[in-house]
């Protein structure tokens, strides 16, 4: 039983030595074929054991993050202590029987900004129908709400769908609040950035001012590496990307993609539905550099076609100094927040440029 825990592709090598070197036990090597048959034969006591269970039990897949507009009211402070804590006990026991939460659902100051509110917040999922070292995963999320000069952002970030949906159920009810206090109004919905919002064309305009035209010095693209895409339904192909048709979808990977005639050239952009991108960039943030890959697009576009909610995730991090594994993981959630403020900017100026074109 042991050996199949261990042996689980989400324990690290690194996980496993240093388990041993608690323990006293030193290897030249890390690889498990020579590190779990020793770990087998030891004798754990009950509170090691559960230290070794609690380190092999936290599965957290990349961070997503997307994020709408709302307007406020006024430009009060967004900050009012007596409605803070977000009740959804009620949510839970009806729509994720299987999940508890580590703790209460607190909105805080992030950064001491009264105007900037964050909750953080941990779910554990049971499922009992897994092999006993696979039945409590843990995932985490968070929701920011901010309020600039009357200008609202609701950003989520989730690690899995249970979640997305408790964030969704946060947002929910938080809005209901503030609507009660009179700092949104009562028909204001926040705005999501929808596949439909676009037309063909202008798909391809956006994902071009994400990778190649950002305001920023933190980030620089470097390649496109992956994209998602298809012609159109029911579309007369020009010539040069004949080859397309009768493709119902197209996964093309490599190097610099950007740069063949059916991505560069707008002529063909009429025909063809892009969803999805993966973008290198280089990054200097926070006095830290490296390099990440970006996932950019619309993930539900197979299922919710139309209504396909645009997202960002990481799918590659690496920096160039040596960081421990928190520091590390809190780099990238920063990041991550960091290029979805971005996105938000890139995408009202893309508003602007819609209107311009009226």
């Amino acid at each position: 039983m042991l050996r199949g825990y261990a042996n689980q592709n989400i324990i690290s090598n690194a996980e496993i030595h240093r388990i041993l070197k608690e323990r006293g036990i030193f290897t030249l090597n890390q690889e498990k074929e020579y590190t779990v048959p020793i770990l087998q034969t030891l004798l754990l006591s009950p509170r090691e054991f559960e230290e070794v269970r609690n380190s092999f039990s936290k599965k957290e897949d990349n961070e997503k993050a997307f994020s709408r507009e709302i307007n406020w009211a006024t430009n009060e402070t967004i900050f009012i202590p007596e409605i803070l804590s977000a009740d959804v006990n009620d949510y839970m026991i009806r729509s994720l029987p299987t999940c508890e939460l580590k703790h209460p659902i607190i909105f805080t100051k992030y950064n001491d900004n009264q105007n900037h509110l964050i909750a953080e917040f941990t779910l554990y999922r049971h499922d009992r129908n897994k092999s006993w070292f696979e039945q409590t995963n843990e995932f985490t999320g968070k929701v920011e709400f901010i309020n600039e000069n009357g200008k609202g952002h609701i950003r989520i970030t989730h690690t899995a769908p249970e979640t997305k949906d408790l964030a969704e159920q946060i947002v929910k009810v938080q809005v209901n609040k503030y609507k009660q206090r009179g700092l949104i109004h009562q028909d204001e919905k926040p705005r999501k950035i929808l596949f439909s919002e676009f037309t063909n064309e202008t798909r391809f305009v956006f994902f071009y001012r994400l990778t190649t035209h950002l305001d920023t010095d933190y980030f620089t693209c470097e390649n496109i590496k992956d994209i998602s895409i298809k012609p159109e339904d029911d579309a007369n192909l020009p010539d040069e990307i004949q080859w397309m048709d009768k493709l119902k979808k197209i996964l093309l990977s490599g190097d610099s993609l950007d740069k063949k005639d059916f991505m560069k050239e707008k002529k063909f952009h009429k025909s063809l539905v892009l969803w999805s991108m993966d973008a290198t960039y280089s990054y200097e943030y926070l006095g830290e550099k490296g390099k990440i890959t970006l996932n950019l697009g619309f993930p539900d576009y197979s299922s919710k076609v139309e209504r396909s909610e645009f997202e960002i995730n990481i799918s590659q991090f690496s920096t160039e100094r040596s960081l421990d594994s928190q520091s590390k993981k809190k780099l990238k959630s920063k990041i991550l927040s960091e290029m979805d403020r971005q996105k938000t900017i890139v995408y009202n100026r893309f508003l602007e440029y819609l209107n311009s074109k009226k």
